[in-house]
């Protein structure tokens, strides 16, 4: 009997131990958080002039790559970006920037690109650029695109890479592939978490 008792309480010890070394209310991420994250900048077009992301005033920044003409995965990111900012309060609000970039400098110009974003939600701003700088942050951040199903000029869609980078403090710190931005609940409850 006690050679059964004994490496049940060896178990029951381990457990227990590894429990009181966990370290406790830590936040389990849904969105992809980067180990390392990486520092990153730019400046490319809004409306009224450059924007800096390193002048964006220490706020979480939302952003992400796609082009006003979508059919389908802009616009639902964007839907579903909205739905997660509007979730926050104001004072959280204030403490977050979703914003997008054209990856078709071409057709999107920074005025058209602020509007489409503002068509989301009023706070949301839109950014283009030259397609030298455009290609240049892309490549920052590791997006793909490329014009395909072209019939002519101002007729084509692009592929491009879906994922809605978090930026803090300068640093890449989370992404959210397409599926998981629209769970609304988890992308609210991770940057709380960051804030």
């Amino acid at each position: 009997m006690r050679r059964r008792i004994f490496p049940l309480l060896a178990v029951l010890l381990l457990v227990g131990l590894a429990y009181w070394l966990l370290p406790k209310g830590g936040h389990s991420f849904y969105g992809t958080r980067l180990l390392n994250p990486k520092p990153v900048d730019f400046t490319l077009q809004g409306p009224s002039g450059p924007v800096r992301l390193g002048e964006m005033g220490g706020r979480l920044v939302l952003l992400f790559f796609g082009f006003v003409h979508c059919p389908d995965v802009c616009p639902t990111t964007l839907i579903a970006l909205k739905r997660a900012y509007e979730r926050l309060s104001p004072e959280e609000q204030a403490r977050v920037r979703v914003v997008f970039v054209s990856v078709d400098p071409d057709r999107d110009t920074p005025e058209v690109s602020d509007r489409y974003a503002k068509g989301f939600h009023p706070s949301f701003l839109g950014l283009s650029g030259s397609p030298e700088a455009v290609q240049e942050v892309a490549r920052t951040f590791g997006v793909y695109y490329q014009k395909t199903q072209y019939r002519g000029p101002g007729e084509y869609l692009v592929d491009h890479t879906a994922t809605t980078f978090v930026v803090q403090d300068g640093k890449l710190v989370l992404l959210f592939s397409p599926e998981k931005v629209e769970a609304t609940d988890k992308v609210v409850a991770d940057l709380r978490a960051l804030f």
